[in-house]
C-alpha cells in the first residue's frame, strides 16, 4: 500500500526523453561531490568557495561550514567576521579555497 513518493528531481522521465534522465543522473552526480566538500569542510576545518544563487543573481562566497542541518536543509558558512545561513537549494557549485 505504501508506494514511494519521487521528487521531481528523481523521478523517471516518462516522456521518453532520455536527456530529462541524463541529466537527472549529472545531477545526482554533481549533488554528491557538494555533500562531500561540504562533509570535508565541516569535518576538516576547509576553507570552500561557494556559488550560490541569491536575489540578485549569482554570488561567490568563501569561508568554512560549521554546521549541517539535514532537516532544515541548510549549511552554517563563518566567512571572515560573519556568518549566515545557506538552503541547499541555493548552492550552484562548491570547490576547495587556498
Amino acid at each position: 500500500m505504501n508506494r514511494q513518493h519521487l521528487s521531481p528531481k528523481t523521478a523517471p522521465d516518462l516522456t521518453g526523453n532520455e536527456s530529462g534522465t541524463a541529466a537527472a543522473i549529472q545531477e545526482k552526480e554533481d549533488w554528491s561531490y557538494v555533500e562531500r566538500e561540504l562533509s570535508r569542510s565541516l569535518e576538516k576545518h576547509v576553507k570552500i568557495s561557494l556559488t550560490v544563487d541569491t536575489a540578485h543573481g549569482t554570488s561567490q562566497l568563501r569561508g568554512f561550514v560549521t554546521v549541517i542541518n539535514t532537516y532544515l536543509k541548510e549549511i552554517k558558512l563563518r566567512e571572515e567576521d560573519d556568518w549566515q545561513w545557506i538552503r541547499f537549494d541555493d548552492i550552484r557549485s562548491v570547490q576547495p579555497s587556498a
